[in-house]
């Protein structure tokens, strides 16, 4: 008998060798046990604003493990503006362009947004070779427009993203969340929770090792961290949704203290980042390091003693539950998150960390939870890890979701 075909398709994935989360990639690995799948993927690398093959290939096609990728060609950008846009825009027409006669024809489109156009082009894809459609919501557009850079909700831009929302949501035939805050706004949005299916981030278990104590050693020599200081890291994207500029104020109410910032990533906020650190004097109690591998990322947080997950003050990160906190819990360190909600809910809820705010005094005041982390007065034993094996390994996940994507194509 032959095996169903599966595309999964986001123009944001990437390999293991990028700085970035490989959800999919796991995923797709995983699912190849049994279905036959195929990855697509963007040629140009938004994490690195790179090229991964000649700029000039329209698609290209590789191998990985047990399962296909299918680079195509999209439009070089630098930031959130038109350039942003029209890369896109045009990833999505070249999709529904090749889609619509590549390989095999596919039995299920996984379309995973943001971007709405690439989920979009993935619905009309699955229409027109008669596959099933499943939506996957990793971030909530246009929620995060007009909430996070303040598009208002009567500009055109925000008019069709809402239109093209409701459609999706109309046309799947399953929408997958990656939170519950996602899962409880769709919800709402859509009037019942009949469609859909939660599957968070994870880890893939099979490809971590535990790091060792002579990688802790050589990275804080490396950054120049005495053995007696206290580190608090923080690993992910510095951009705007991100608001690193709280941790910087932090680092300024602990000048002179035995404790250091470590901000590894790269994002369009990290110049100015930067400078706000060199304007408050605190250069020497922070350390900027560049964006690695993800296969490297568990050994370069083995330098710290606490871990950060930073976000914007709004409703909508209430609902987050970052990839970035899966690789913290698999050190058995304490977790600062900045952000209530989902996150705050689970780090306090599982002893594991604890809420910090620059806003007000008080207990949360957030450089005095590091002072209280750093003497040991609270959180001196977290156990991360076995969390992650029990609830979050994207091998078991892709097992539940692959037997899930059997009952929607019976």
């Amino acid at each position: 008998m032959m095996r169903p075909t599966v595309w999964i398709i986001n123009q944001y994935t990437v390999t293991p060798e990028y700085p970035a989360s490989t959800r999919h990639y796991e995923l797709a690995k995983y699912l190849a046990d049994d279905y036959n799948v195929v990855l697509w993927g963007s040629n140009f690398i938004h994490h690195n604003k790179s090229y991964r093959f000649n700029p000039l290939n329209l698609w290209k096609k590789e191998k990985a493990e047990g399962f296909e990728m299918l680079w195509l060609g999209a439009f070089p950008y630098k930031d959130n503006g038109v350039s942003r846009m029209l890369n896109m825009l045009g990833y999505a027409i070249l999709l529904m362009a090749i889609g619509a006669w590549f390989g095999r024809k596919p039995d299920i489109i996984i379309g995973s947004s943001p971007s709405l156009f690439t989920a979009y082009a993935s619905m009309f894809l699955a229409k027109i070779r008669t596959a099933r459609f499943v939506l996957e919501v990793r971030d909530l557009w246009p929620d995060s427009l007009i909430e996070i850079n303040h598009k208002p909700e009567t500009s055109l831009v925000v008019k069709v993203l809402s239109w093209m929302e409701r459609q999706l949501y109309k046309g799947a035939d399953q929408i997958v969340a990656l939170t519950r805050g996602i899962y409880s706004r769709v919800a709402v949005k859509t009037g019942s929770d009949r469609k859909l299916y939660y599957m968070p981030n994870g880890m893939d278990l099979k490809e971590w090792s535990e790091p060792s104590a002579s990688d802790r050693q050589r990275i804080r020599q490396e950054l120049n961290i005495s053995s007696g200081e206290y580190v608090w890291m923080y690993a992910g994207a510095h951009g705007p949704a991100n608001d690193l500029s709280q941790l910087i104020h932090c680092m300024a109410k602990l000048r002179g203290e035995p404790i250091q910032l470590v901000l590894l990533g790269e994002g369009i906020e990290k110049p100015a980042l930067q400078k706000l650190a060199k304007e408050l004097d605190i250069q020497k109690q922070i350390r900027f390091v560049s964006s690695v591998p993800k296969r490297d990322v568990s050994r370069w947080l083995t330098c710290a003693d606490a871990f950060a997950i930073c976000l914007k003050n709004t409703k909508l990160f209430e609902g987050a539950l970052p990839n970035k906190l899966f690789d913290y819990l698999l050190h058995d360190k304490p977790i600062i998150t900045t952000v209530r909600g989902e996150i705050e809910d689970f780090v306090v809820g599982h002893s594991v960390g604890v809420y910090g705010s620059m806003q007000g005094e008080g207990e949360h005041y957030l450089p005095q939870v590091l002072r209280n982390l750093q003497s040991g007065k609270m959180l001196s034993r977290v156990e991360g890890r076995e969390l992650v094996f029990r609830l979050f390994d994207r091998k078991e996940q892709a097992k539940d979701f692959a037997e899930n994507l059997s009952s929607i194509l019976k």
